[in-house]
């Protein structure tokens, strides 16, 4: 993160129109006060005097961000111990006037008077201040201070006081603040206290996107709260007012700055023993796995041996590429995944739990366990994994209702970014209630269920376990992939062996039977059309149309001009008469249901292609996907192919090969012309004059081969105008590679 004291920031209006004053209002009583009283939950012995630990980086943060939990600590009878870590002496490192240590004298002034101001109506003697002296901008070098004072403070309560820890928000943006937040929030979790942690430079930088996942809560202010705020503030003259005129000596607090803190409410994000979060359950775990070596009976439950079969049970595909499993505790479930999948790694917030299950892990070949709290480590935690590419399917092990509601959207859009579109998300929890967190098992799929992003494609209930299997939301619940085929018997084979991979990944997340192919045979010399049927006899959802048996009528055609080129045959042809042979085989399937996909018979799709197509087409819109060259592709084709392609979403590319769309949206732009070539890209601008979406996307590649010479009757030869990136490049793929491979020996 990095912004600057100076910026003018995100104004006030800003955030009171994201909804600030819609934020849950928290209640001292019940809160601060019902944390510590006798029966409150998650707290166990008697109750007492609240004492609020407030730990800050700089003079003045306890005074913009504590206010209100500093004094309603003094109100209800407490005493506050506020830690200072650093004098703030580099609040204005450019100063001409003011060294650092006229800067250290003058802020431990302010910062007395202040502490006076916060206590204004109470026994001042309630609120101490001690200062720790660690070096401005550098407390992340000095943890181990900060958190030597605070255990300090912690461990020096009364037999009839107890704690509530007040810190910054870990990611505020400042170094210094992130600092001491990572380090009361670790506190609090390992010493199971109730924690309130504040946004100071987060209101500057910030936008009202970045506020829900924050999950602050108003804890209101009284007018006498926050008449000791201001006169609190006036005392940090040398932040709130220029020390000179000179440059260099500019307030800090600017009036933009200052009016985040003029509200009628502090912001806090709370987490208790009543009400739990992830960094939280971190801590947790890492107590029960040092008092007990399998605390949840992962090797002797019989509850946990059935639900393992289950989960496995669950998972559709006989083998995965690439698994990530959320919770992995001690590894059990991780050894047997790994026995489906070439690489699975698996996520656990405890520590002690990962070294567990690095040992029982040693011997397995692609698995790893790695620690991660999660939401929030989920990128790094793969990135130390080496996790590249996307990934086939994320198990969630009874983890979800560790998580804050809020942290669970966080977990879910983490998921939703490194799947591919087939992928898949297992979800798998215990359904009784869970003490000490908002969540249950039921609430956990039912939030999932709620997200419009992901669809239930299997589901397993019982009095102790619900199991869910969720895919990507699409309307296509039905797809045909036409593909026209002149004189291709070397390639064909390949090319339908891949595509009834496709059609098993197609029916493993919808209904059997709701996939065809269609092969558009069209003057063929070879025995293309014998193959083509051969395979049709194998597997029924392979259909073979063949054109030179079919004479369209003259009335099929827009024009008397064209009847020459439909009859002498042509791709255009070719994919229009597939698809419409395809729709025969769904006559009852809505246009919006029915996902229409192109390929080449030179062509091998990837498993995935078909089912990932249908989601990234969702909202009707047609996908335009990218192509690799094969293997056996000459070494100078390579290299003119590295030079003049593109590989990523939003490329220009248009290509036959891999494209699709709905029924509906292929009937409205009339279809493929019954042209010679570049029938895709007609059908694409077509498209684009309806004013549908069209979506060029890198998700989903297409192996095609490196021939140049094309099968269509003029030879497929490019337009020279096209150039690579253009809409004009089509599927006439061999014309392409040929115009790459002349411009290369031009050069």
């Amino acid at each position: 993160m990095s912004f600057s004291h100076l910026d003018d920031g995100t104004p006030e209006s800003h955030w009171e129109q994201a909804g600030l004053d819609d934020l849950p209002a928290l209640s001292p009583d019940a809160l601060v006060l019902g944390a510590v009283r006798p029966g409150a939950p998650g707290v166990d012995g008697p109750g007492g005097r609240p004492v609020s630990v407030v730990v800050v980086a700089h003079p003045d943060d306890e005074t913009l961000g504590a206010t209100g939990l500093i004094r309603g600590t003094l109100a209800a009878g407490g005493r506050v111990e506020l830690l200072v870590a650093t004098a703030g002496e580099a609040s204005h490192p450019d100063s001409p006037t003011h060294t650092p240590q006229r800067l250290t004298e003058l802020r431990a002034v302010e910062l007395e008077h202040a502490a006076d101001a916060l206590a204004a109506g109470f026994d001042h003697a309630r609120l101490r201040v001690t200062r720790l002296g660690l070096p401005d901008s550098a407390v992340a070098g000095h943890e181990d201070a900060v958190r030597a004072a605070t255990e300090s403070a912690l461990d020096s309560l009364a037999t009839d006081e107890r704690a509530v820890l007040v810190g910054h928000d870990p990611a505020d943006g400042h170094a210094d603040h992130d600092a001491v937040g990572r380090i009361v929030s670790a506190l609090a979790a390992e010493r199971d206290v109730p924690l309130y942690v504040f946004p100071l430079w987060f209101w500057h930088w910030a936008s009202a996107a970045d506020l829900p996942a924050r999950r602050y809560r108003r804890w209101p202010l009284s007018e006498a709260d926050r008449a000791a705020r201001r006169e609190a503030l006036r005392a940090h003259a040398s932040q709130v007012e220029p020390l000179s005129d000179a440059p260099g000596d500019e307030a800090i607090l600017h009036p933009g700055m200052l009016a985040h803190f003029d509200r009628p409410f502090d912001c806090y994000r709370y987490a208790g023993p009543d009400d739990s979060d992830a960094s939280r359950a971190a801590a947790v775990f890492d107590r029960l796995y040092r008092r007990e070596q399998d605390p949840w009976g992962y090797l002797t439950s019989a509850y946990e041996r059935r639900k393992r079969a289950l989960t496995l049970a669950m998972l559709p595909r006989p083998r995965y590429d690439t698994v990530v499993e959320v919770g992995a505790s001690i590894g059990v479930l991780t050894a047997e995944l790994a026995e489906r999948t070439d690489r699975v790694v698996g996520l656990e917030a405890s520590d002690v739990a990962v070294e567990r299950a690095a040992r029982r892990l040693a011997g397995a070949s692609g698995a790893s366990v790695h620690r991660a709290v999660l939401p929030q480590d989920w990128d790094a935690a793969l990135a130390e994994a080496r996790v590249r590419g996307t990934v086939d399917v994320v198990v969630v092990s009874e983890v979800g209702y560790f998580l804050q509601p809020e942290e669970l959207d966080a977990l879910m859009d983490r998921i939703d970014c490194a799947l591919a579109p087939d992928g898949e998300v297992l979800l798998c929890h215990w359904r009784h209630p869970i003490r000490g967190w908002p969540l249950d098992g039921d609430d956990v799929h039912a939030r999932v269920l709620a997200d419009p992003r992901w669809r239930l494609h299997a589901e397993h209930v019982h009095q102790d376990v619900r199991l869910g299997l969720f895919v990507r939301s699409a309307e296509a619940t039905h797809a045909a992939v036409v593909v026209p085929a002149r004189d291709e018997e070397a390639l064909l084979p390949a090319c339908l062996d891949a595509l009834r991979a496709a059609l098993d990944r197609w029916e493993e997340q919808h209904a059997q039977g709701s996939a065809a192919v269609v092969v558009a045979v069209d003057s063929s010399t070879d025995s293309t059309l014998d193959i083509a049927r051969a395979v049709a006899a194998r597997d029924g959802r392979v259909h073979v149309f063949d054109l030179d048996a079919v004479q369209p009528a003259a009335t099929e055609l827009e024009s008397p001009a064209e009847a020459p080129v439909a009859e002498a045959g042509g791709v255009g042809r070719a994919r229009a008469a597939g698809a419409r042979f395809a729709r025969t085989l769904f006559p009852d399937v809505p246009g919006p249901a029915l996902w229409l996909a192109s390929t080449d018979a030179d062509s091998r799709v990837p498993a995935g292609w078909l089912a990932g197509q249908a989601v990234l087409g969702a909202g009707e819109a047609l996908v335009l996907g990218t192509v690799d060259l094969a293997d056996d592709a000459s070494p100078r084709l390579r290299e003119a192919w590295r030079e003049g392609y593109e590989h990523r979403d939003g490329h220009g590319h248009v290509h036959g090969a891999n494209l699709g769309l709905p029924w509906s949206l292929y009937e409205a732009a009339g279809g493929f012309p019954e042209a010679r070539e570049h029938e895709d890209v007609a059908l694409v601008e077509a498209v684009r004059a309806t004013g549908a979406l069209v979506r060029a996307s890198d998700a989903v590649r297409v192996v095609t081969s490196g021939r140049t010479t094309g099968r269509t009757v003029t030879g497929s030869a490019e337009p020279d105008s096209a150039e690579p990136g253009d809409a004009g490049v089509s599927a006439g793929f061999a014309g392409f590679l040929s115009r790459l491979l002349r411009e290369g020996a031009d050069q």
